[in-house]
């Protein structure tokens, strides 16, 4: 009994001083009324001098009903004391804001897998899809394109017919012009040397060929008859020249 009473004895010492100081703490603000308190404090500070004085009534009001005997927990105290917990709370959250960490939206992506499976189950296998059989797309052909091919095919067979040609026709410029030809001898070492001049001749060139000339016909045929004949003179000028190389051939 004694060692109980002594226990008691210590809290209620400890519960006067605490009282005391309290009317110490409290007496500025008692000295004036509470709007001419509020007038000189910043908005934060105001919040949680508002929230501090009633949390500091009911708590007087819970240690008074423990110093009678009465269980607190049974009456209305305590529900009000957690309602002024809360906004302790939305004070510090206020000065403090929380970082805002990233989430994960659960219903949007929900939504996105349920759509991809959807999507993969819908779309159609491409392997066991055959290929299509279609073969190269055939070169349209115009009429342009032909009659340029045609051109080019005539042109050619009147190139390779002109190169068969070109060595055995032989046309001259003036066809009754005699050729002179002067002989000189030489005496070298006793034998006799004839030497035959230069045969003088200009040959005619051929007339240029017109790259239309028989354009569309499929064949072309040379003719003869259009070309110059050589006149008697020619012919006997030219045999006689062959003649005079051959004689000159079997002195030298």
């Amino acid at each position: 009994m004694a060692a109980e009473s002594s226990k008691i004895k210590a809290k209620l010492a400890n519960l006067n001083a605490s009282l005391s100081e309290l009317e110490s703490l409290l007496e500025p603000l008692l000295s004036q009324s509470l709007p001419e308190t509020l007038i000189g404090l910043e908005p934060i500070q105001q919040a949680k001098l508002q929230t501090v004085l009633p949390y500091l009534v009911y708590d007087l009001m819970f240690i008074y009903l423990k110093a009678q005997g009465i269980d607190p927990k049974t009456h209305t105290v305590v529900p009000e004391l957690d309602r002024v917990r809360q906004y302790f709370e939305k004070i510090a959250s206020a000065e403090t804001p929380p970082i805002r960490r990233t989430e994960v939206d659960k219903d949007a992506a929900g939504r996105f897998i349920k759509q991809a499976i959807s999507q993969a189950i819908s779309k159609p296998n491409l392997a066991t899809i055959p290929p299509s059989e279609s073969g190269p797309i055939p070169a349209k052909i115009t009429t342009k394109m032909l009659a340029r091919a045609q051109y080019e095919h005539t042109l050619k067979k009147e190139r390779e017919e002109n190169e068969d040609n070109e060595i055995t026709l032989q046309i001259f410029d003036e066809p009754d012009q005699d050729l002179s030809i002067t002989e000189t001898r030489e005496r070298d070492g006793g034998v006799d040397v004839s030497t035959e001049d230069k045969l003088v001749s200009s040959k005619r060139q051929r007339p240029a060929i017109d790259p239309f000339d028989g354009y569309g016909d499929e064949n072309i045929v040379l003719d003869s008859s259009r070309l110059p004949k050589k006149s008697k003179k020619d012919a006997a000028g030219s045999s006689s020249v062959a003649k005079k190389q051959k004689k000159t051939k079997k002195a030298q």
